[in-house]
């Protein structure tokens, strides 16, 4: 009975879903040619005048290419790297690509640069950011370390914060640059004794210069040699020119499983996942609210997953059984919000399996909650998926998000309701879009079949001003898909 009653919620609601074609008018560019081989594409982003700039990398060179608003390519440069530089990161502001590498020319100094590509103008420019003199045994014996970037909300400052974890050391050093000038605001350099259990999630930077690091920890003052997921908790950092303060984010019995903020005038607000267990592993959603100013949190809201994420996974027949159990290796890649201030999050499987000493990393099933400006839930979807590569992209456009990934030519209709997103050890691929209304209504529409030399990439991919672009894989004829 219980099963009757769920398939016919499912159907008057609309949750079941039928492929039709896409509503997007698309658009594809001419095909060019790639002379350069460097394929690892770190960036893609597009100019308020439509002109598109793609940044590639290897060990030797940066790879900057230009196109117009119909994609035909308009310039192209490459500039050779130091054989010690390396690429950390890149972040796009005024119509202009910043690309950051640092270099070790000696084992105790660190220089941090900065490539500076326009869009509009075709011009190039390189920047010597910092010299910094640093231990050469962080450098060189780290258990984990690597570079953050944010941006203030007014686009005035830009900050990057490198981090390293040696043995019982904890080391940032945050700097703050001047978004116009280039020239340094203020540096700071912190250490602090916890362990090697600890990693930095992400970085905010707000107009005020002040910048806010959010990490985990498992530090165990009584066993601080041991792992403890006891212990296990979120920790918000406040760094500024002078001072320095710490706020310890406790779930009373529960475990945060992984967060991501959202900044808006004086509140810092946090959403993600918590867990019962402390395992790897997500139970239910959270938001935690913080007071920028004050430094303290505001509000707290926790909540089940919904009922349609489980028959989303695991089918109707299951969804109750499955009910309130935790879910396995999930990590937030997109926090979105629509015009009326709604947030959208989205999740993706990621785990790493070994077949005969081979490394094989999967991306597998997403999960799709939105929350009310309130920070509360409001409806939580998932998709059935398996893929190994990154698979999807995700944006707002008229109040509906859109997930568009690649499967199979035909999605399996699975008899318990369940949509299933693979591909077939035989079967040739499509593109498809994942559309949700604002009421967790969904339905999916197909964009196109694959053919050769037409499989795009959604994960590199860009959203800006109504449209969606995506290049394709291919090693050398290229073109672009505009989906508007």
């Amino acid at each position: 009975m219980k099963r009757i009653l769920l398939i016919t919620l499912l159907i008057s609601q609309g949750i079941i879903f039928a492929q039709n074609e896409s509503n997007f008018k698309i658009y594809e560019s001419p095909v060019y040619i790639d002379k350069v081989k460097t394929d690892s594409v770190r960036a893609t982003y597009t100019s308020n005048s439509g002109k598109t700039g793609i940044i590639r990398n290897d060990k030797k060179e940066i790879v900057f290419d230009l196109f117009d608003e119909n994609f035909s390519k308009i310039h192209s440069k490459l500039i050779e790297t130091d054989k010690k530089e390396t690429y950390i990161g890149d972040i796009f502001y005024s119509n202009e690509i910043n690309v950051f590498t640092e270099t070790f020319p000696d084992k105790d100094v660190k220089v941090l640069t900065c490539y500076v590509f326009n869009l509009e103008n075709k011009t190039n420019k390189k920047i010597e950011l910092s010299s910094t003199t640093i231990d050469k045994k962080l450098s060189l014996f780290s258990n984990q370390k690597g570079a953050k970037f944010s941006m203030s909300p007014d686009l005035n400052y830009f900050s990057i914060t490198n981090y390293t974890i040696h043995k019982d050391e904890v080391f940032y050093h945050v700097s703050v640059f001047d978004s116009k000038t280039y020239e340094l605001v203020y540096d700071q350099q912190i250490t602090r004794n916890e362990n090697k259990f600890f990693s930095l999630s992400e970085i905010q930077i707000d107009n005020s210069k002040n910048v806010f690091l959010l990490g985990e920890s498992f530090f165990d003052e009584e066993s601080p040699k041991i792992k403890s997921e006891k212990n296990r908790h979120f920790i918000v950092e406040k760094i500024s020119k002078t001072d320095y303060s710490k706020l310890d984010l406790n779930l009373e019995n529960k475990y945060i499983k992984s967060l991501k903020a959202v900044t808006d005038a004086n509140e810092y607000n946090l959403y993600g996942f918590y867990s019962d267990s402390g395992l790897n592993a997500i139970k239910g959603v959270c938001n935690i609210l913080i007071d920028m100013e004050n430094f303290e949190i505001k509000n707290k809201n926790l909540q089940d997953l919904p009922s349609q994420v489980y028959a989303d996974l695991f089918g109707t027949d299951k969804a109750d059984k499955k009910k309130g159990k935790e879910l396995f290796e999930f990590k937030i890649d997109y926090i979105l919000n629509d015009e009326q201030n709604n947030i959208y999050l989205t999740a993706e499987q990621f785990y790493i399996t070994y077949e005969n000493d081979r490394k094989v990393e999967h991306y597998d099933d997403i999960l799709i909650i939105k929350f009310t400006p309130n920070g509360k839930l409001d409806w939580g979807r998932s998709i059935l998926k398996y893929d190994y590569k990154p698979s999807y992209n995700a944006f707002v456009k008229n109040n509906e998000l859109h997930i568009i990934l690649n499967s199979g030519k035909k999605l399996k209709e699975l008899n318990d309701g369940r949509t299933k997103a693979t591909v077939g050890l035989f079967e040739t691929s499509a593109l498809y879009d994942f559309v949700y209304l604002n009421t967790g209504l969904g339905k999916i529409n197909k964009i196109q079949n694959n053919k050769k030399k037409t499989y795009y990439l959604p994960n590199y991919g860009n959203y800006i001003d109504g449209k969606f672009i995506m290049i394709s894989d291919s090693q050398k004829e290229r073109q672009f898909m505009t989906l508007e």
